[in-house]
């Protein structure tokens, strides 16, 4: 008897189970979704610098990132004092605003001097924006010690965003 017990109990168990199931079942039928999307594109801009030069005999190179300025004044043909002003100028080429930054080279020994007083300040120069500098060498009288000389002044640009 005990075992009719055991099984009645285990069938009113397991039917009770299977309806739940059942009724589980029946409630999952229904569904709902959303979506949604959050996008952001930018585009970074183009960075970059050119020089140029109104100094007469003045060579210009801005090419696959080089851009220099190069002036070869003519010979000295006086010992009287003169000089041999270079002018450049900076222009920004890009979108991005790009600092400038100029640092004269090693000033020439007497009686020659540069002619760039100072480093001059940084300027930051937007799209198209330039900046002019003046710079050269200058030299006082000169003497037989200074026939066959050669002096060189540097300016070194550099441009960061």
């Amino acid at each position: 008897m005990n075992i009719h017990r055991y099984l009645r109990t285990a069938a009113v168990l397991l039917a009770a189970g299977g309806l739940g199931f059942g009724l589980v079942g029946a409630g999952v039928r229904a569904s709902f979704s959303d979506s949604a999307t959050a996008t952001e594109n930018i585009h970074v801009g183009t960075f970059g610098i050119s020089v140029s030069s109104a100094t007469p005999g003045a060579v210009v190179v801005n090419a696959g990132g080089v851009h220099t300025v190069t002036y070869t004044a003519a010979d000295i043909q006086s010992s009287a004092a003169a000089s041999a002003p270079l002018a450049f100028t900076v222009t920004s080429t890009g979108t991005i605003p790009a600092t400038i930054h100029v640092v004269k080279g090693v000033a020439p020994a007497a009686p020659f001097s540069d002619l760039m007083l100072a480093n001059p300040a940084d300027v930051i120069l937007g799209n198209g924006a330039h900046q002019d500098y003046a710079g050269g060498i200058a030299w006082t009288e000169l003497f037989n010690a200074n026939q066959s000389q050669s002096v060189t002044v540097t300016y070194t640009i550099s441009a960061v965003g």
